[in-house]
């Protein structure tokens, strides 16, 4: 998994590990859901993708 996102982060031109390390740190302080509630949204939207919803 972590290679492919690698991978699309370099096709859109940014460099993976710093770039993507800043992107992850500025979504974390400006997240308005605790790990657990982002988890339990992410499984739910999943879900529904997959159910075609």
């Amino acid at each position: 998994m972590g290679a492919i996102i690698e991978e699309s982060l370099e096709l859109r031109g940014i460099q993976p590990m710093d770039s993507a390390r800043e992107i992850v740190a500025r979504a974390r302080s400006s997240a308005e859901l605790s790990a657990e509630e982002a988890m339990a949204v992410a499984v739910r939207e999943t879900r529904l993708h997959r159910e075609g919803r």
